[in-house]
């Protein structure tokens, strides 16, 4: 007799009023209360009887009631034994349950464990039919009752991680959890081993007791199986994703700074400009920030205006960048100071990658296209070490890719090292991520070479556009008065004056001396020497502007021209004031000497003169035939007349 027939015969015998529905479920009055509609369910499984009160009697109590106890649960008063086979239904392991709900294993025990009925869930995977993941060999057989496909693990819900999961691979898998914490445990253990593995994976729980076998038990269908919303918010594990590039469509950059046909800054990246203290790398982050909020920085933003967040770590907001944001003409109501507050409303400073989720967040609510923070390496979280590229990684990449995700550029103000280095990235303070995540680095300088105090911005990263024929530019701070209602407020306003025929890099070469080439220190004695018998030939003195075009008009660059003077120790003097004023090159006094006692001489030339100093000159050396000096340039020497009266007043006397 199975215990299923053993229940029914009791509730005959004890006068219930039993009704039959299919073969292996009855309908009864329970014994163990006062019923007078059925409420009692009987349900045969493999092995078993599940028994349940709809009433809420327990099902010791029903038992008691009917003269017997939990052994009569089983076909066998011993408990009951599941079978672990292999594909080929060979036994690998039996467990053995008893009626206390103790469990034994035997067989293979050692390594990977098998599923429960593994032949008949290769064959529900192979067919495409719907398996249920279950917690225990019982919950297997309550569904194999109702006619669905079950399996389980054996030695428990903590030890899943030890199941050979393989054969659900591309399945469609309904996981029944128990209601309880264990369950949710398990729960986790099964979205790891089988989330990217199984073609679905769906999370369920009973909709009447604890676990499947109570659900079917209680007459429940499997469609009743009701959502488990633990499981479905929990985060995805890791998983691969392949995306053919067929499947990608290529888009042209969009540049939120671009001149003419070369773009400066894409839009969606990052961005980093680095210099040393004093540059005005922060005014110009002032400057972009005037431009985006108004809609005039030449690029995609043209037209435009977009709300700009800044994110201030040194500088006072109502000292100084509020002050510099006036005198840039940004629109104060675009842009937005940054502060990251607790609940306490107590102000934090940013920290990435922690805050990443907020600033994604204000950027997509406010439409933001640019966001400066000021200075970069200060908002880096306080746990990953600044000067180790793969910590600094975890903060720039994700950064980097919220920059792509909402368009907006994220702009960085970084600082140089004490290096004597000259290549600018190279230069920028912490770990080699900070040149390497952003897609344009800017270097920024202040020229000494400039007698008008004079800056060069060099780019000398742009990942998706050109770089090496990007021209330096040239700019310069000036200062500006701000009305405030407490009076008038001194800042600083960033101003492009052009291109720049000097580079960062050469302005941070000539400050600290590097070692110069031999072509290049036989370059510099050349225009040495020109300088010096020019000068010399016009008394010592001569207007800057004649120099320089007479230099270009030598082949000398007016950068060259300029460090030459310094070198022979030219002084600049200044005539007038403002706009009309004029600047003069002079040789220190005692210099004015003829013009070949400055000329640079091979050692050929060291060797003793046969003539006089005076024939050698009148004979080598020819002279303008209009001003009769000397023609030292070899372009003179051709045409006969020399750079000052090409460009002077004598110019119409040589046509």
């Amino acid at each position: 007799m199975t215990a299923f027939e053993r229940i029914v015969d009791k509730l005959h015998q004890g006068g219930s009023k039993v009704r039959t529905h299919g073969r292996n479920r009855v309908q009864a009055t329970c014994p163990a209360h006062d019923d007078r509609n059925p409420s009692l369910s009987v349900t045969a499984i493999e092995g078993q009887a599940l028994v349940h009160c709809h009433a809420g009697c327990q099902t010791v109590d029903v038992l008691a009631a009917l003269g017997l106890d939990l052994k009569d649960l089983f076909d066998e008063p011993s408990g009951a034994r599941y079978q672990y086979t292999d594909r080929g239904g060979n036994v690998l392991r039996t467990v053995t349950r008893t009626p206390d709900k103790t469990f034994k294993q035997a067989g293979q025990t050692k390594g990977p464990a098998p599923l429960y009925r593994l032949p008949k869930v290769v064959a529900a995977v192979e067919e495409g039919a719907t398996v249920y993941l279950v917690e225990g060999e019982k919950d297997v057989l309550a569904i194999e009752s109702v006619g669905a496909v079950a399996t389980t693990g054996p030695m428990g819900a903590t030890n899943f991680h030890k199941v050979d999961v393989t054969p659900l691979n591309g399945a469609h898998v309904v996981a029944v959890v128990d209601d309880d914490a264990a369950g949710l445990r398990w729960a986790e253990a099964v979205r790891e081993a089988l989330d990217g593995n199984a073609a679905t994976l769906t999370f369920r729980k009973a909709k009447v007791g604890k676990d499947a076998a109570d659900h079917v038990a209680a007459g429940c269908t499997l469609e009743q199986l009701e959502l488990q919303p633990v499981i479905e918010v929990a985060p995805p594990a890791r998983r691969a994703r392949i995306t053919w590039a067929s499947q990608i469509d290529p888009e042209p950059v969009e540049w939120v700074w671009r001149e003419g046909d070369a773009g400066r800054i894409p839009s969606g990246s990052l961005s980093v400009a680095a210099g040393h203290e004093g540059t005005g790398k922060s005014t110009f982050g002032v400057h972009l920030t005037a431009q985006v909020s108004n809609g005039t920085l030449p690029g995609c933003f043209y037209g435009q205006p977009r709300t700009v967040f800044y994110v201030a770590i040194e500088d006072s907001w109502k000292f100084t960048l509020a002050p510099r944001l006036l005198a840039a003409g940004a629109d104060m109501g675009k842009v937005g100071r940054f502060d990251v507050i607790n609940i306490e409303d107590e102000e934090l400073t940013l920290s990435l990658p922690h805050d990443n989720a907020l600033l994604e967040r204000e950027i997509g609510l406010h439409n933001c296209g640019l966001v400066v923070i000021d200075p970069l390496m200060s908002v880096i979280g306080e746990t990953i070490d600044t000067h180790r590229e793969r910590d600094v990684r975890t903060a720039l990449d994700p950064l980097a890719k919220l920059a792509d995700r909402t368009g907006a550029v994220i702009f960085g103000i970084a600082h140089f090292n004490k290096s004597n280095n000259t290549d600018v990235a190279s230069l920028i303070t912490g770990s080699g991520a900070f040149k390497n995540a952003p897609r344009s680095i800017f270097g920024f300088a202040c020229d000494d070479a400039d007698e008008n105090g004079g800056r060069v911005m060099s780019q000398v990263k742009n990942s998706l556009g050109r770089v090496d024929d990007l021209p330096s530019l040239a700019y310069a701070i000036e200062p500006a008065l701000i009305k405030t209602k407490k009076g008038l407020a001194e800042t600083g306003k960033f101003v492009f004056r052009g291109v720049s025929e000097r580079s960062v890099a050469d302005v941070l070469r000539d400050s600290r001396g590097a070692p110069m080439s031999t072509d290049d220190v036989e370059e510099r004695n050349e225009v040495d020497a020109w300088l010096t018998d020019y000068l010399k030939a016009d008394s010592g003195s001569a207007p800057a502007a004649v120099v320089l075009k007479a230099a270009r008009a030598a082949g000398f660059s007016e950068d060259a021209t300029k460090k030459s003077r310094r070198r022979i120790k030219a002084a600049t003097v200044r005539l007038g004031y403002g706009k009309g004023a004029s600047y003069t090159w002079r040789l220190p006094m005692g210099a004015s000497m003829g013009a070949m006692d400055a000329r640079v001489r091979t050692p050929d030339s060291m060797a003793p003169m046969e003539a006089p100093m005076e024939t050698e000159q009148a004979t080598l050396v020819p002279k303008c035939r209009l001003c009769g000096r000397p023609l030292l340039a070899p372009k003179s020497q051709q045409r006969g007349i020399c750079e000052r009266c090409c460009i002077g007043p004598n110019k119409e006397n040589s046509a």
